[in-house]
């Protein structure tokens, strides 16, 4: 009804199907999804929602302040933003992901979840041009001999060229140590709170620089998969950055929505 799925769909790209590569020999399986999937970016995303709002008499968009913590007021709450103002209302919705300001401001929410630590992450890198042969409306899992560990989820980018990931898990870094994150989960940005804008960790551990990440990784593609290797434009393995280890919000409950003794405050079961 408000044209945000309208919105999203022209500014993303549709995936129409999923394919196997297998990446030492190039052959492909093309999987038909049964509805078709949306590719965008989260910058995407917030242009497409503030358009959306932009156009909603009842909306009042503030940019450049975020929020520091929420207060209850009297008849509803006052959230209070970091430059000093703060905006008054019956209710909040706390949609600002697992490092909530929102709902660590309710001990009564924030005590009935823990953080969790997934035995896995990733490096992301960016092709700029469509690796040769490969199509624009689909994901592509890239795999090499099952004993490597990882595998590779390549996706067309929404402005153009593609994005590559590679999938890692313990395991992997048996045969490659030199992909290990480090192992204070933040690397160089240890004096930075993690965030929407803190995705990405320092070199691995036993990696010195970006520029040997770049070779190992372009070595370890021409061994292991040298048909996807030889599509993929030289620039992308300069491009390479080691994800965080995937974390998330463990509730423990199982059960959907849950209830706190305090207030009503209600915390929902929705993925951040």
């Amino acid at each position: 009804r408000g044209g945000c799925l309208e919105s999203a769909t022209a500014a993303g790209n549709e995936r129409r199907f999923v394919s196997f590569l297998d990446g030492r020999t190039g052959e492909t399986r093309h999987v038909p999804r049964a509805a078709p999937g949306l590719g965008s970016t989260r910058p995407g995303i917030v242009r497409c929602l503030e358009k959306v709002a932009a156009d909603c008499p009842r909306v009042a968009l503030r940019r450049g302040a975020g929020v520091l913590r929420v207060s209850r007021a009297e008849g509803g709450i006052r959230a209070h933003l970091d430059d000093g103002t703060s905006v008054e209302g019956t209710h909040i919705i706390g949609a600002d992901g697992k490092w909530s300001r929102v709902r660590s401001s309710f001990p009564s929410l924030s005590s009935q979840s823990t953080m969790a630590t997934a035995p896995s992450f990733g490096v992301s890198m960016f092709s700029p041009t469509v690796p040769r042969a490969f199509e624009t409306d689909r994901t592509y899992v890239v795999s090499p001999r099952n004993e490597c560990m990882f595998y590779c989820i390549a996706s067309p980018h929404p402005s153009g060229g593609y994005s590559v990931s590679v999938v890692c898990h313990d395991e992997t870094l048996e045969r490659y140590p030199w992909l290990a994150p480090p192992a204070d989960n933040v690397g160089a940005n240890a004096s930075v709170e993690c965030g929407w804008d803190d995705e990405h960790s320092a070199p691995p551990e036993r990696t010195a620089s970006a520029d040997e990440l770049a070779r190992r990784l372009e070595g370890l593609f021409r061994e292991e998969m040298p048909a996807f290797h030889d599509s993929l434009d030289g620039e992308t393995f300069r491009t390479a950055r080691v994800n965080r280890r995937v974390t998330w919000l463990d509730h423990g409950d199982g059960d959907g929505a849950a209830f706190s003794a305090e207030g009503g405050l209600r915390r929902g079961d929705v993925p951040d």
